[in-house]
């Protein structure tokens, strides 16, 4: 099973397929804590509610996928040891179906992940509709073509989801425990909302939505009183369709140079006592997770928001690169609270030669570098799928699948996980499951490219960014 319940014992018998299942609630279980016994009487299956009671079925849908009609007697008991456990897939990029993101919710639910961050707006696209604002998905859901890497067309590209089908995934994924986190990302990667509504920006003047990968200048104008208007309004807009709990802000790769050269920026830095455009980004994210946690909801900002210094600690943060001068270290200790999705362990989008399903499952719970005793500090983990250069279904589940399992071990069991190899071992057993939704894993050949292999991969991959491209991404990731 994976992932694997933390106690399990076997005891005398065996209970058939007409052996009766029942259900109960116990007050005195955690919220996705669960038990199952199973005898030759029955089969009972226990939660303090409808989560703890769903991994129960998940579990025993497992168990009955291994022992097919005769069950062996046993009792189990299960809880995760974090509870925040996450997949997120880019839609930004590339536009996914309704149905196929069913089909990767459907499967994620099946290794017990309870969030589904949903990339719904980047440079390259915005994919929402928008009732506030419908140049939005007017205008920003299209795109003159598609130049990522070695991929080059000048076909018009586009698509966008309806509120009807948003609130589907949103009900879809609620019958699975599954709470979705939305990102819409800023002051950064805003292109395609720039180019629907350029006022917001410092230059005021038209943009395209972006067509390759990359890190661009244009931000929102943190100076002007209108963007924050804006996003308020537009919060509001996606609050409408997004209930949960946790709402996503981005916040990562942010050049600088635009408000370094905005009167208006500048302004706001004198006027607010900040020393840098650096504290501004902390104070526009403050501002804007204060929204929202007025409305009730908690943000959530990727690491390069904390480093002003003046984060507000109720913000979560999203760990994905080092920890620059100390700063995600200095929010933890004052009481913030992280995600970890390292990219060498995390992320899902690079071939298995690069990032194999060892290096998922070797993610580390506790990060040395952020010191000791931080264990209450983390929320749990995610990983993630960035689509620059993934423009179908199966690509998409290949290099997820069975990446995305790894992780969900990682995150139900913490540092008590098994060895890899006992991991392994269930995983190949268990490939009926991935046969069962139709996924198109990779299978265990796959898992771990030998070295000629893997640097193969690695050159193919690598060939997607030019000598140009690399010296423009570090230039701007200097001015972060």
């Amino acid at each position: 099973m994976i992932p694997v319940p933390r106690k399990m014992r076997f005891t005398e018998g065996t209970a058939g397929r007409a052996v009766p299942v029942k259900e109960k609630i116990c007050a005195g279980l955690g919220r996705e804590e669960y038990r199952i016994r199973i005898s030759p009487e029955q089969i009972l299956l226990e939660g303090s509610g409808e989560e703890g009671l769903f991994y129960a079925r998940t579990t025993l849908g497992q168990l009955r996928l291994e022992y097919g009609e005769g069950l062996p007697c046993m009792e189990i008991e299960d809880q995760p040891a974090y509870t925040y456990r996450s997949f997120q897939i880019d839609c930004a990029r590339h536009y996914f179906s309704v149905d196929e993101l069913k089909k990767m919710i459907r499967m994620a639910a099946e290794f017990k992940l309870n969030h589904f961050h949903w990339h719904i707006s980047d440079d390259q696209g915005w994919r929402i509709e928008c009732k506030r604002y419908p140049k939005l998905h007017e205008i920003g859901s299209v795109r003159a073509g598609d130049h990522f890497g070695n991929y080059h067309s000048d076909e018009k590209y586009e698509g966008y989801y309806s509120r009807d089908e948003v609130r589907d995934i949103v009900d879809y994924c609620g019958r699975f425990g599954i709470e979705v986190v939305p990102e819409i990302d800023m002051p950064g990667h805003v292109t395609a909302i720039l180019a629907a509504y350029p006022e917001l920006s410092c230059l005021g003047t038209p943009v395209e939505v972006g067509m390759k990968a990359g890190i661009f200048k244009e931000l929102f104008c943190a100076g002007r009183e209108e963007t924050f208007v804006f996003i308020e309004n537009l919060l509001d807009d996606m609050l409408e369709l997004f209930p949960g709990k946790y709402f996503h802000i981005g916040g990562d790769e942010a050049p600088k140079q635009r408000w370094n050269e905005c009167s208006h920026c500048q302004k706001r830095i004198k006027e607010a006592g900040l020393l840098n455009a650096q504290e501004l980004q902390g104070y526009f994210c403050n501002r804007i997770a204060s929204y929202l946690l007025a409305k009730g909801r908690i943000p959530i900002v990727w690491n390069e928001a904390v480093y002003g210094g003046n984060l507000d600690k109720e913000v979560v943060v999203q760990l994905w690169t080092e920890d620059k001068d100390n700063q995600i270290k200095a929010h933890l200790d004052k009481g913030g609270k992280a995600i970890l999705a390292m990219v060498e362990n995390c992320y899902c989008d690079y071939p298995h030669g690069m990032h194999s399903l060892k290096d998922m499952y070797s993610l580390k719970a506790e990060p040395a570098e952020l010191g000791e005793g931080i264990e209450q500090s983390v929320l749990g983990g995610e990983c993630l799928v960035w689509t620059e250069f993934i423009r179908d279904n199966e690509r998409l589940e290949e290099l997820c699948w069975p990446r995305f399992a790894a992780l969900a071990e990682v995150g139900w069991c913490g540092r008590n996980r098994p060895a890899y190899e006992d991991f392994c071992k269930r995983l190949e057993a268990s490939f009926s499951l991935f046969e069962k939704y139709g996924i198109h894993a990779t299978k265990r050949e796959g898992w771990e490219p030998d070295e000629q292999m893997a640097a193969e991969q690695t050159a193919q991959f690598q060939m997607n960014f030019s000598k140009e491209d690399r010296e423009e991404a570090r230039r701007a990731q200097e001015n972060v």
